[in-house]
């Protein structure tokens, strides 16, 4: 998944939970795993390659440009969780639940950068968990469109439940 939908996801679990963060840091970290185990497209970088024992680590062939992929890709996830689910009263737990969810792919280059424990345990966790079956362009776009509406939809339904 992308790190957009990544903090979308996070952030509709920070909505439904606004009081409790430390639940919302750890839930928004696991659900980046759970949706990773989704058959789903990812946008290719050319910098670098996170597969183990590919011998390749970080080159400085495309790096600006993967840089700039990933930050844009950050930032209107976070616009976007905001934009969808903060309130002046709920904006940092909104925040820490994205970044949360967001956080275990640069601790995979923090892993490229520094192969140690606990980095090491959880690169192979990613690695395992994360789903085998790529979607192609433009489907796995979509539907990781259509997966983030599904959790805005799903954390409105919720919240409204919980309000009645």
């Amino acid at each position: 998944m992308i790190l957009s939908t990544h903090a979308v996801a996070g952030a509709a679990l920070a909505s439904l939970l606004p009081s409790h963060p430390t639940i919302v840091v750890v839930a928004g970290f696991a659900s980046h795993f759970a949706m990773d185990a989704i058959p789903h497209w990812d946008y290719p970088l050319r910098s670098i390659s996170l597969k183990p024992n590919d011998g390749k680590r970080i080159s400085g062939n495309g790096l600006l440009r993967d840089i700039g992929l990933v930050a844009v890709d950050a930032c209107a996830g976070l616009a976007l969780a905001i934009w969808l689910f903060a309130t002046s009263a709920t904006i940092g737990v909104i925040l820490l639940g994205a970044v949360a969810a967001m956080l275990p792919d640069p601790l995979q280059v923090a892993h490229r950068l520094c192969p140690r424990e606990p980095l090491r345990t959880l690169q192979r966790f990613h690695v395992w968990i994360h789903c085998n079956s790529q979607l192609e362009w433009p489907i796995g776009v979509s539907s990781q469109v259509a997966f983030a509406a599904t959790m805005v939809v799903i954390s409105g339904a919720l919240q409204w439940a919980m309000r009645a």
